[in-house]
């Protein structure tokens, strides 16, 4: 498992443990404050004994469970008297909206709940996230650059921007391919959004076609060698796996890179391991359409076609 999701597992274990320990202690000092409530405490403890004990045997169980009742009734009368929370006995968690878990469940439009990791887990992530995903290339290349400026002219390509700002914040963006001439913002934006999705915390990557077809031609010559020093083929394994697996990943300049042999192999393998584990990718060319279609073929066209949805780039003429 990737080194930096144990340390941040031991962080919430860490955060648990210190949660558990304030509360033994809070609890210790008011039973000793307040003798009475450490009796109804011992007493209650018995009855859920003697409870489970009679369950056990088959017996029925109706008069202990009004005793424990009974005493619970007690117990919070003399809580209130006393001026005490119920809730001081109760562990308070580092982050109240995962109780220390890392995970929340949501609900989604059909209903169905799922878990996702919760903020506190992605603040965490955020600065590995951030260093892993070569938006450091492009320095200033953020939303907080407020590009808007740049589309003053071009009302609908101000439109786009923000909208894919704000689902780049919700983590929401969909395959997309940015097309258009040099100069009209699309590396801008791409990187913008892998940008945002790792300060939340989500893994992204910014890399050029033409890097991202050396990486996959250097992975198949790993396999296809008798031996490769097992320190390389660990290397480039984890460099593929995350070009693969990342949450974002920008293919920044399609087109520009040499074609060889297994070009277009190479691309459509990534881009179906991609779509089928539902990892969001952003293609940025200076083709068209026709010509994207021309150069990689209608294998590939058909997978851009079906699965990313195309958004021509024609603003202003200053370049972002």
């Amino acid at each position: 498992m990737d080194s930096v999701y144990e340390d941040v597992r031991s962080i919430l274990e860490n955060r648990r443990i210190r949660s558990e320990i304030l509360q033994q202690m809070k609890s210790e000092k008011i039973l000793l404050d307040h003798p009475e409530i450490a009796s109804l405490e011992q007493q209650i403890a018995s009855a859920k004994e003697q409870m489970l004990l009679e369950s056990l045997e088959g017996n029925s169980s109706d008069r202990q469970a009004l005793e424990l009742k009974d005493l619970e009734k007690k117990k919070a009368d003399l809580l209130s008297s006393f001026g005490v929370d119920p809730k001081d006995f109760q562990a308070v968690p580092f982050c109240s909206k995962c109780g220390d878990t890392g995970y929340v469940v949501k609900t989604t439009k059909d209903g169905q709940q799922r878990e996702e990791l919760c903020e506190c887990i992605r603040s965490l992530l955020a600065p590995v996230m951030l260093s892993r995903s070569g938006v450091e290339k492009y320095p200033g290349y953020s939303f907080d650059e407020g590009a808007e400026r740049f589309y003053e002219s071009a009302p609908a390509m101000q439109e786009l921007y923000g909208k894919l700002r704000q689902l780049a914040g919700k983590g929401k963006v969909p395959n997309a391919v940015f097309y258009g001439s040099s100069g009209k913002g699309k590396t801008f934006t791409a990187v913008a959004i892998a940008r945002e999705y790792a300060r939340s915390g989500r893994s992204a990557m910014v890399i050029r076609q033409a890097e991202a077809q050396e990486l996959m031609m250097e992975h198949r010559k790993v396999i296809q060698s008798f031996y490769t020093p097992r320190g390389k083929e660990k290397e480039v394994e984890k460099k593929v796996g995350y070009l693969t697996e990342c949450d974002i990943l920008v293919l920044d300049d399609l087109g520009v890179e040499a074609r060889t042999a297994n070009t277009e192999a190479d691309l459509l393998n990534l881009l179906d391991t991609r779509i089928l584990s539902g990892k969001t990718t952003i293609i940025t060319t200076n083709y068209d359409m026709e010509s994207l279609k021309e150069r990689y073929g209608g294998r590939f066209f058909d997978r851009i076609d079906r699965n990313f949805r195309m958004f021509p780039f024609s603003g202003s003429e200053k370049a972002l």
